[in-house]
């Protein structure tokens, strides 16, 4: 709960000071945001750890394999990151960038997926 509160805190803080930046310097306003975005990040990346020993335990328990738990770590990270880059594009102004990243991190999460997928593949292969 304590993260929760420090990141509405520096968030809104954040916002309140790129809208009095930019008005005087539309440059500062975008690199005060790409910060504040850095320091979300990083206060979001204490909870990973917690993420991975959950998906280490289900591991354990389940005997799943690494396979396939690593994609979908990998892609949920794909997402996170495309999203954050596309949205930092979108507030310079650069929605066709912003598109453009979308795309990539689209095409990265099939790739990323695509063992997954053909694993998938094989075992309904092996139903028919």
């Amino acid at each position: 709960m304590d993260l929760v509160i420090r990141a509405v805190i520096l968030g809104l803080v954040g916002s309140v000071l790129c809208l009095v930046i930019r008005k005087n310097s539309p440059e500062m306003g975008l690199v005060l945001a790409l910060a504040v975005t850095l320091l979300m990040v990083g206060l979001g990346m204490e909870l990973v750890s917690a993420i991975v020993d959950f998906l280490e335990a289900l591991h354990d328990a389940a005997g799943l394999s690494p396979a396939l738990l690593s994609p979908l770590l990998r892609t949920v990270g794909i997402a996170i990151i495309t999203r954050l880059a596309s949205d930092i594009c979108k507030d310079a102004g650069q929605s066709a960038i912003a598109s453009a990243v979308e795309l990539a991190g689209t095409v990265a999460a099939l790739y990323i997926a695509l063992p997954l997928m053909q694993t998938v593949f094989q075992m309904i292969g092996g139903l028919l």
